[in-house]
């Protein structure tokens, strides 16, 4: 039997649409198929569905340079190649508009005496040059660590005039002890977050002392600054994807951390995996879905995906395919499905805002599409 992406997408469901993009989006896992990759986004990339969740899971940029990278960049003028063109376009230019922040923000703290680490997107974004692809998925805000006790007084003067940065959430309370001060929104509307910590819990002179002793001195925009190493990088992405619950399960999360593993990341993968087994506060289910699914995009081993990523998937494109066109229709769909598989207990955006019986009727529906589809 040909592989999934190879069948009709009138015979399969869309479990052929699925595979086609996971295989497509896997770096370095294509070498061999390019050409019958490139025949299919040109003959059978037709999958409904298929344009709402590549735009839901945020990886149009990333895709729409896979397919020029092996050669399918005439599907790129279907109508699907138009919208992830368009989407690619979008993502891009709201990448540009944080790096106008970052080149901002870097000159005024080295006039200021600061030190900074980047850290999130816009360090992969710095690291581009020797991390593929990792200036290919959306960076929507700044995230700078700066010492504990310098933070405060950086806040202050970026409120204050003529910066006069403004509050990126005027409604909310501010939460005391969190690890970044409330976000900032610059001139060019983009959030700033001043960061004291990584992760709720850790304090910050421990977080400054054990990021900065394995940081890489870069110069982004003619500033010198630094960035976290590469297992730092894999280590936050992860639990940032862990505390962010079923959210963190979707590709634009997981393409972030398989640019580390593409490039050889064993190291860092290993030190990951060792630090998860002596941390037991981190659902273990989640976050070695994580792990094992960015290990795949990142082109580590052969065989199939794993399984829970391309069930995932299929249940999202199968949402897809049947409701509106809703970001938030089908996050709460997908995320609720994903907190079945990993044993997490019902969102609050559900259970508050379709009640209890709605957080019934999505698992409800995800199990029984479950046995619909193994039968």
């Amino acid at each position: 039997m040909p592989p999934a992406w190879r069948r009709r997408p009138d015979v399969d469901g869309g479990r052929g649409g699925v595979a086609l993009l996971l295989t497509t989006l896997r770096l370095g896992g294509a070498r061999r198929e390019s050409a019958a990759l490139r025949q299919a986004w040109e003959t059978r990339a037709d999958y409904p569905g298929l344009a709402g969740l590549i735009d839901f899971e945020g990886c149009a940029l990333w895709l729409a340079r896979r397919l020029r990278q092996i050669g399918a960049d005439t599907a790129l003028a279907s109508d699907l190649g138009g919208f992830v063109t368009r989407c690619a376009r979008d993502i891009a230019a709201s990448n540009l508009l944080v790096d106008a922040e970052t080149e901002t923000m870097l000159g005024f703290l080295t006039a200021r005496g600061t030190p900074c680490i980047l850290l999130k997107g816009a360090a992969r974004r710095a690291l581009a040059h020797q991390l593929p692809f990792a200036d290919a998925r959306a960076t929507m805000d700044l995230d700078l660590l700066v010492p504990g006790p310098a933070a405060r007084g950086l806040w202050d003067d970026l409120r204050a005039p003529p910066r006069g940065y403004a509050l990126g959430f005027p409604d909310r309370n501010p939460r005391p002890r969190h690890h970044h001060l409330p976000a900032l929104v610059g001139p060019g509307g983009v959030s700033v977050e001043i960061h004291t910590s990584v992760a709720p819990g850790i304090p910050a002179e421990l977080t400054w002392q054990r990021l900065r002793s394995t940081a890489t001195t870069i110069q982004r925009f003619g500033v010198e600054t630094l960035v976290p190493s590469t297992t730092e990088l894999l280590w936050d992405g992860m639990m940032h994807a862990v505390r962010s619950g079923a959210r963190g399960f979707r590709l634009h999360q997981l393409l972030a951390a398989s640019c580390i593993v593409a490039t050889g990341g064993g190291a860092e993968l290993r030190e990951v995996r060792d630090r998860l087994a002596r941390r037991s506060s981190a659902p273990p289910s989640l976050a070695g879905a994580w792990l094992d699914a960015a290990t795949w995009l990142g082109g580590a081993g052969d065989g199939d995906p794993p399984a829970i990523l391309t069930r995932s998937l299929q249940w999202r494109l199968a949402v897809a395919r049947r409701l509106p066109a809703s970001h938030r229709v089908l996050g709460v769909w997908a995320d609720e499905a994903s907190r079945l598989e990993f044993d997490l207990p019902p969102s609050r955006g559900v259970t508050g805002g379709l009640r209890p019986l709605g957080a019934t009727l999505v698992r409800n529906a995800y199990r029984f599409w479950r046995l619909a589809r193994a039968s």
